[in-house]
């Protein structure tokens, strides 16, 4: 998934606060400079190293179920886009410790600006009104689209939606009992940042992808329509990187398919855990398709896995595209840079 972003005045508390006038143009000179993207060869197996970061207050998978979403992917890789995968979880580590990790990465410049500069805090008292701004920029242009995704309105009643589904995400309670994402826990909301998994995964030095049983959740301020129209869900991302062979990593949020809570249950459905885990499986295949055929996001093809699904019914969207013989690859445009 591919985003465009406003530049936004933020008030950033940090050491050293960032100028994010001077960080953007640092940003946008870093992003020109990085090589064009090249589709991986097909010639030899391509070994993704997978780091788990685990939300000790969320629903999980367990280390077997891990495994066998491990094969089921490398045999969609091998059936679908013709790559033989080797999946290896190289890491485990739990969600706190790993931000305390990378919190280096948030203050330093280029790459730390997409934390600094994306999110929309749920926190901040012209919440509605950023969003609202973002909201339009994403319509603008752009009806025959906005009808598919959104129907029939306007940005404020767009923005109205938006909070009102983002709201009942938050609200819901985690294996604690405890809300989501509240003012007791507002720190816990870099977890489902964008921005904050942006500049993580452009840093990275280690992993292809990473797996995190949190969701990347909220708003920011390059949201496509179809994050618009689930209430901020983005469900995996891959990013540019300048340091790992596929040229860039990926992260796939759990917590949509796993919550099984009202909001989920309605917008996608109660699944099993079979489903969930297939569910999964052809997700991060999408997401493959952009790390290693560089296809770019795919608005054409509804059989296609190339295309997102466009609403939370994950298992709906499977059961279209998982019987596709071809999945229009040659048709679908590469990417110069994510």
């Amino acid at each position: 998934m591919k985003r465009v972003f406003l530049f936004v005045l933020l008030m950033v508390f940090c050491k050293k606060p960032f100028d994010l006038k001077v960080e953007e143009a640092k940003y946008d000179a870093y992003l020109a400079a990085l090589p064009e993207l090249r589709p991986v060869p097909k010639d030899k197996p391509v070994e993704l190293a997978v780091h788990y970061v685990k939300a000790d207050n969320l629903p999980e998978l367990d280390v077997n179920e891990r495994t066998r979403l491990y094969r089921l992917v490398e045999k969609l890789c091998a059936e679908k886009i013709g790559y033989t995968v080797q999946i290896r979880e190289a890491r485990l580590v739990k969600i706190r410790d790993f931000f305390a990790s990378a919190s280096s990465l948030f203050t330093t410049s280029p790459l730390g600006y997409p934390s600094q500069a994306f999110l929309v805090s749920y926190f901040a008292p012209d919440r509605d009104k950023r969003i609202e701004a973002a909201v339009a920029a994403a319509i603008k242009g752009n009806r025959a689209k906005v009808k598919e995704y959104l129907g029939d309105g306007y940005a404020a009643l767009y923005t109205r939606a938006f909070v009102g589904k983002l709201s009942a995400i938050f609200a819901e309670t985690d294996t604690k009992g405890n809300p989501l994402l509240s003012k007791n826990n507002a720190e816990d909301e870099r977890y489902f940042s964008y921005g904050h998994w942006s500049s993580i995964l452009q840093g990275e030095k280690q992993a292809d992808f990473f797996l995190t049983n949190a969701g990347i959740i909220g708003a920011d301020n390059g949201m496509p329509l179809y994050v618009i129209a689930r209430g901020g869900i983005t469900s995996a991302f891959i990013e540019n990187n300048a340091h790992r062979p596929y040229q860039g990593v990926g992260v796939l949020g759990l917590y949509p398919f796993l919550a099984d809570t009202a909001y989920f249950n309605e917008k996608r459905g109660k699944l099993t855990r079979e489903e969930k885990i297939e569910a999964i499986a052809w997700i991060w295949l999408h997401e493959l398709g952009h790390l290693l055929l560089k296809k770019e996001e795919n608005y054409s093809f509804a059989d296609s896995v190339h295309r997102a699904p466009p609403d939370l019914r994950y298992y709906e969207w499977v059961k279209r595209v998982r019987g596709t013989k071809d999945h229009r690859s040659a048709a679908i445009a590469e990417m110069k840079k994510f």
